[in-house]
């Protein structure tokens, strides 16, 4: 996997982090720094530990079936990454009224903001350990920044365009699972 990819597939994930930061910066009680250090610590977080999940499992697969032979299953697992994430995109979130920043408020989001990273950790299975730790520190510093955007972009617009940012990642996690596909069938042979 080459770094462009990498950091594609980082922008890609962190697509749903921004949307839920977004809705998360309309809490009134808080200041616009504190929801950005909240949602950037957890959402980053959370998008790494998914993807080393998805990596330590990955590879317990593969030592038990040995799936690296097909090369559909990292395909397929970035294509219904990128179907997940447009399909909970046209879900509307609005946040309950007791909602906070607190840690007991945040996990659940993150987790769930991050369950598509779960999958793309299958990708990192065929990657040496030192290209899924960088993959992982990207991930988790791209989410980061992207996170602290959306309580940014969500303090001035609202969350209007929660659902096309949320559209676009699943995009790109699509068209990344369609040029890995290609790239394993030999069809190109160009990595990103």
């Amino acid at each position: 996997m080459g770094y462009l990819m990498l950091l594609l597939l980082a922008i890609a994930l962190s697509m749903d982090a921004f949307a839920m930061s977004a809705q998360k910066s309309l809490l009134k009680e808080f200041r616009g720094r504190q929801i950005a250090t909240a949602c950037a610590f957890w959402f980053g977080m959370c998008q790494a530990s998914m993807v080393l999940c998805g990596r330590l499992l990955g590879s317990l697969f593969d030592k038990i079936w040995h799936y690296q032979s097909y090369v559909w299953v990292p395909c397929a697992a970035l294509g219904i990454a990128g179907v997940y994430m447009i399909i909970e995109s046209l879900w509307t979130r609005i946040p309950p009224e007791r909602d906070s920043i607190d840690g007991m408020n945040m996990v659940g989001p993150a987790v769930a903001t991050s369950l598509d990273a779960l999958l793309v950790g299958l990708l990192l299975v065929a990657e040496d350990w030192k290209l899924t730790i960088l993959s992982l520190l990207i991930i988790a510093f791209v989410t980061a920044l992207v996170s602290i955007f959306g309580v940014w972009v969500g303090r001035r617009k609202g969350t209007r365009y929660n659902e096309i940012v949320q559209i676009f990642g699943g995009l790109i996690l699509i068209l990344l699972g369609v040029e890995k596909l290609l790239e394993n069938l030999g069809v190109i042979k160009f990595v990103l």
